[in-house]
């Protein structure tokens, strides 16, 4: 059975995001120990990745590593930085139904 993690990026927490719940991710690719990767920004997370630096370049690395990157639509749109993600490779969709799936499928969850 294949492996399959996702992280769900929530903190509004620069530190965070960048010292776990980017760092995990990143290495669950390059390295291998997870079959599948995907990373969620949801709610406070996301302002933080639409206006850090840092943290859009710990994105890009992750996006390079082949995972799919995803940010609440509905967040994002009420918080007016919707082009900010999509501008640093974030597909912006409605997550509560892709979590729900992924829950479903049997993708094991973290929560930052």
């Amino acid at each position: 059975m294949p492996s399959k993690v996702f992280a769900l990026v929530c903190s509004g927490d620069r530190e965070v995001a960048l010292e776990v719940g980017l760092v995990y991710p990143l290495n669950a690719a390059k390295k291998g120990w997870m079959d599948e990767v995907k990373v969620i920004f949801f709610g406070p997370s996301e302002k933080v990745v639409a206006s850090d630096a840092e943290v859009q370049a710990r994105v890009k690395e992750i996006l390079e590593q082949g995972v799919e990157v995803l940010a609440c639509k509905w967040c994002a749109d009420r918080m007016g930085i919707t082009e900010k993600l999509e501008a640093a490779g974030i597909k912006v969709v409605y997550v509560g139904s892709v979590i729900s799936d992924l829950l479903k499928e049997g993708w094991a969850s973290l929560t930052f």
